[in-house]
């Protein structure tokens, strides 16, 4: 029961690594970034395996006849503990998903502008327009949720925008304004 999903898992860990890097091969460096597929697929992978093998595990116990207790206790615990690990993340993802599904961002690194396009709204954020950045991220990078984290813009108007890691890497987004305030807030799992 565990080998042949010790088998499946090896063929898509090593599936993800091939994809990943003929994403690297065939992507070109952009100055405008939506929710793409490659993103994504990079964030959202290893939390997508742990629940598949979490629930796989689970749903195998009560199939195997031939499994000692030891074995299916075993078994349980590690279901149990991927799918524990792994579920924060795909909500996360999803939130994440529906709050940029429809937003575009576009830099322009050499004069630190950034323009950003949401229904019905545009934003110009350059170093007069950005206050204040907030990053709020996860206090540990060993959770499947790790990578997931956000920005919150607050603007000289007093309004605030909130840009997600699931949109743009926010090292790139940061750089351009390094006068502005900058603070970080810790959250164990990131959501909105």
């Amino acid at each position: 029961m565990i080998g042949t999903i010790i088998k499946m898992t090896a063929f898509l860990v090593l599936a993800h690594y091939v994809v990943g890097f003929l994403l690297k091969v065939f992507s070109r460096k952009s100055k405008v970034y939506y929710l793409a597929p490659a993103r994504q697929f990079g964030m959202v992978f290893w939390s997508a395996i742990g629940t598949w093998l979490g629930a796989s595990i689970l749903s195998l116990i009560p199939r195997a006849q031939t499994d000692t207790m030891l074995e299916k206790g075993l078994a349980a615990g590690i279901g149990s503990a991927l799918l524990l690990f792994s579920l924060p993340s795909l909500f996360v993802h999803f939130q994440y998903w529906r709050f940029e599904q429809e937003s575009a961002l576009e830099l322009d690194a050499k004069s630190g502008v950034a323009l950003l396009l949401r229904p019905g709204q545009r934003y110009y954020l350059d170093a007069t327009q950005v206050r204040a950045v907030q990053e709020t991220k996860c206090a540990s990078n060993s959770f499947f949720w790790s990578p997931y984290k956000y920005l919150t813009l607050t603007l000289a108007d007093g309004s605030q925008l909130t840009i997600t890691s699931l949109l743009i890497d926010l090292e790139q987004l940061k750089a351009l304004w390094p006068r502005a305030a900058y603070s970080v807030k810790t959250k164990f799992i990131c959501f909105l």
